[in-house]
């Protein structure tokens, strides 16, 4: 027998193997319909994953934060296989969970649009009310690079590669579609919910090295609940309309350009407003009897071909911040 030890400290004999499911069973049927995973000695582990020593173990439940991460994490391998539905021939790389959502690389030769989020999002929809329970299967590594190979799926195949050798090549199964994958899951995908939505597209090269394919990201979101959800979405909104860079240009003040990063192009309305506010806060700082104390740096520039002399083209000074009134013009 082994012992396992409950959050208020009390423990319980189980014969060793039993589930994290078979185990909320046996202290309440209401409680094994509530938790979607568990922590064995703090890690969270699959529900369904076998306890087979002494144990600390301690039950989460959909509303627990800690089951976002499963919630997105789980979304993610309902988008891919979505996305494989709809767009025979695409072909997945990885999902992470990341802040306030996930994403997911594709690849493939037509790209993405967000004309293509409604019926992806119905497919999630549809994928997640079969509430088809996420099963594990460890394969060995011949195995793994096999059915991958004949799917048409090279960059698992060559993830599989990446792994080291003492590890376990996880598969979570969602129906008959599979995915690499270390876990851990919900018990099924309906315990994902209808709080999730795609959010944009972009390019994104596999593994960050431009040499390698291109890549087609797709994020999304999720939340436990449609009030959270709605809640994100607006933030977002209330974030969009404040954009200072849109903001600059609605009210001509100022713009940036792709070819000077980070700077600001100031337009003459915008200049002024910036001078008048320059000019407040010198008369501000004069009034409270703040001094200033500027030491001039100076440094040469190359702007062009260098001059056949050798002689620098341009001679720049810059002054640091002020150190008693914390204000540089």
């Amino acid at each position: 027998m082994i012992s396992v030890t409950f959050p208020d400290g009390a423990s319980r004999p189980y014969e060793p193997g039993v589930s994290g499911f078979e185990i909320a069973k046996s202290i309440s049927p209401s409680l094994a319909k509530r938790v979607v995973a568990m922590t064995l000695d703090g890690d969270l582990s699959d529900l369904s994953d076998p306890v087979t020593r002494d144990a600390k173990i301690e039950f989460v439940s959909r509303d627990d934060p800690r089951a976002l991460e499963l919630i997105r994490h789980d979304a993610a391998h309902v988008l891919a296989e979505a996305v494989q539905t709809l767009y025979p021939g695409a072909q997945v790389t990885i999902g992470p969970v990341i802040e306030n959502g996930f994403y997911y690389d594709f690849y493939r030769e037509e790209p993405f649009t967000p004309e293509d989020f409604t019926a992806i999002e119905k497919k999630m929809a549809e994928i997640i009310a079969e509430d088809r329970p996420f099963t594990k299967e460890v394969w060995t590594r011949d195995r793994a690079k096999a059915w991958f190979e004949a799917h048409g799926e090279a960059f698992k195949v060559e993830l599989v590669d990446s792994i080291p050798g003492g590890e376990d090549l996880k598969i979570y199964r969602q129906g008959q579609w599979l995915d690499l994958c270390r876990g851990p899951h919900l018990p099924s995908t309906g315990k994902i919910g209808a709080a999730f939505k795609l959010m944009k597209v972009a390019g994104a090269y596999w593994r960050g090295d431009s040499n390698r394919p291109m890549l087609q990201r797709i994020y999304a979101t999720a939340f436990a609940s449609q009030e959270e959800l709605a809640a994100y979405l607006k933030q977002i909104e209330e974030a969009e309309r404040r954009d200072h860079r849109r903001l600059g240009r609605e009210m001509d003040l100022f713009h940036f350009q792709e070819e000077g990063p980070g700077t600001v192009f100031w337009h003459p309305k915008g200049w002024t407003l910036f001078q008048t506010l320059i000019s407040y806060m010198r008369r501000r700082q004069q009034n409270e009897g703040y001094s200033k104390s500027i030491r001039r740096k100076c440094s040469t520039a190359r702007y062009g071909r260098p001059r056949a002399t050798g002689r620098p083209i341009a001679k720049t000074c810059s002054s640091p911040r002020p150190k008693t009134s914390g204000f540089s013009p």
